[in-house]
């Protein structure tokens, strides 16, 4: 058995037909490179379209049957999708990222090298665009303004310092990520500043890490409409997390 420790994957999907291609290569490209323990649990979070059906009847699911694991659920927003994941985790580690695999699952490879196969289990490591060592491929001038916006409102809301609190590719232990998402109230966009602010408040250590990043086409996010319903997002969250 390896010593080095096992790692669940959660990934959570909505309306994602046109991406379970890109999904399962980034799958695959991780069941073939990590050398300890894993298992990969896929939320579909209500899809209207033929996302479950694609996810069900891929051949990289097939074949790993006994490590993949498609949820199906009702509706409920990312951050209830993501919070269904976690909870449903039976690895060391938990990763969580996006569905369209702008980060690559092989990529926490590298981050687990950084800290000798040793991360500190009382630290979320989150992926940054924003860090200097950071590689970002076809970013859109639309999305960057998104994220800055967005990043400009929280930190103007709250005592967050990161300055990407919206990468969705994070690392939490099994018992840090199920305490986080857990209490998790905000099932929006905004989930994320909800969990990070939970994070510091317990006294974990946020540490913004470098990965490669690349624009995939296709993203939700509408720059006005979304910048506006996280602005109400992360003020609830003021009120919603006590200290």
């Amino acid at each position: 058995m390896s010593s080095k420790p096992g790692i669940s994957l959660v990934i959570p999907c909505y309306n994602e037909s046109d991406r379970v291609e890109l999904l399962y290569d980034g799958v695959g490209a991780f069941l073939a490179q990590w050398p300890a323990a894993c298992e990969v649990v896929i939320v579909n979070d209500g899809s209207s379209d033929d996302t479950l059906q694609k996810l069900q009847q891929h051949t990289v699911y097939q074949q790993y049957q006994n490590i993949i694991k498609i949820i199906d659920q009702k509706n409920t927003g990312k951050g209830g999708a993501l919070k269904k994941g976690v909870m449903n985790a039976t690895c060391d580690w938990v990763l969580t990222l996006d569905a369209d695999m702008a980060a690559q699952p092989t990529e926490v490879i590298r981050w687990m090298e950084a800290v000798n196969w040793a991360p500190d289990t009382n630290t979320v490591y989150i992926g940054s665009r924003e860090h200097r060592q950071s590689h970002i491929i076809n970013e859109k001038a639309n999305r960057k303004l998104a994220g800055s916006v967005f990043n400009g409102i929280v930190r103007s809301l709250t005592p967050l310092k990161v300055d990407d609190s919206q990468c969705g590719f994070k690392l939490y232990s099994n018992a840090m990520g199920k305490k986080l998402f857990g209490a998790l109230r905000t099932y929006g966009w905004a989930h994320d500043v909800e969990i990070l602010y939970r994070a510091q408040l317990s006294g974990a250590t946020v540490k913004e890490m470098p990965l490669v990043w690349q624009a995939i086409e296709g993203s939700k996010i509408r720059l006005l409409r979304d910048s506006m319903k996280m602005f109400w997002e992360i003020l609830k969250i003021r009120f919603i997390v006590k200290k």
